[in-house]
């Protein structure tokens, strides 16, 4: 199968619920698949967006319920972009700053991966407050 157009931009929204994440998830594979994204793309594509979703839930929204989440998917041949977006509390600079180590394991029983993993998976990242509210901008290089 040829994909065939050359650019997307595709935007999905969930409610601020955990078990929404999965539905969410089935629809960036969904995506990828059409994209023709390989494998290993797509797998870390889904998995820096599980981990930005989460965050949003957990953190800036406090794991309150009735609030969107956004994920805009920004392709081209070369990119994918991902944006996530939310209205609640401000991300903390120490969460999204370019130097970013991963946990060590022994001091992360549970949790506490989401950020270093979009670290090390993702080729840039760059986090926006604005009057709309929070915006993480994620990219992976496909070419």
């Amino acid at each position: 199968m040829e994909t065939k157009y050359q650019h997307y931009d595709i935007r999905l929204s969930i409610d601020s619920r955990l078990e929404q994440v999965r539905v969410l998830s089935g629809a960036l594979r969904g995506i990828g698949k059409e994209l023709e994204l390989s494998d290993d793309q797509l797998g870390q594509l889904e998995l820096m967006m599980v981990e930005a979703v989460n965050n949003v839930i957990e953190h800036a929204y406090e794991m309150q319920g009735g609030n969107d989440v956004r994920v805009r998917v920004e392709y081209n041949p070369e990119v994918v972009n991902l944006i996530i977006s939310d209205s609640g509390r401000t991300m903390p600079e120490a969460v999204h700053s370019e130097a970013h180590e991963m946990p060590d394991p022994e001091d992360l029983p549970e949790g506490g991966w989401g950020m270093g993993l979009i670290h090390l998976l993702a080729d840039s990242i760059r986090y926006i407050r604005d009057a709309k509210g929070n915006h993480l901008h994620v990219s992976k290089q496909l070419a």
